[in-house]
């Protein structure tokens, strides 16, 4: 099961497109309470298209278990929730650490 703060390559549900999706990675931002309710869990985008803006938090190796592969931010105002199941979760790549995650955390809950 996956656990808050795993950051997982998924592929990703295109909100213009919804039976289209893209490989991407994400964080998962739902606590292990809910995760163990039923299949879903909900994650927030990981891009490298920095935008520095108020809903992003940068993903310094610092804040990381594994360091990611290139520059790259957390865009914690775009939220989706996931069904675990193997075809759409492909991998798990590195876990936040517990300073970063309250950081995304704190940063959803003003996003909502």
């Amino acid at each position: 099961m996956y656990k808050q703060g795993d950051i997982i390559i998924i592929r990703y549900p295109l909100s213009d497109k919804p039976a289209k999706s893209i490989i991407r990675p994400v964080v998962v931002i739902s606590n292990e309470l809910s995760n163990s309710l039923d299949k879903d869990i909900l994650v927030c985008q990981i891009t490298t298209h920095l935008r520095n803006d108020q809903f992003s938090i940068l993903l310094t190796d610092d804040k990381v278990s594994v360091p990611m592969p290139e520059a790259c931010e957390v865009r914690c105002n775009k939220i989706a929730t996931v069904r675990v199941w193997d075809k759409v979760i492909l991998d798990k790549i590195s876990t936040v650490k517990a300073k970063g995650l309250s950081v995304i955390i704190d940063k959803v809950k003003s996003a909502l």
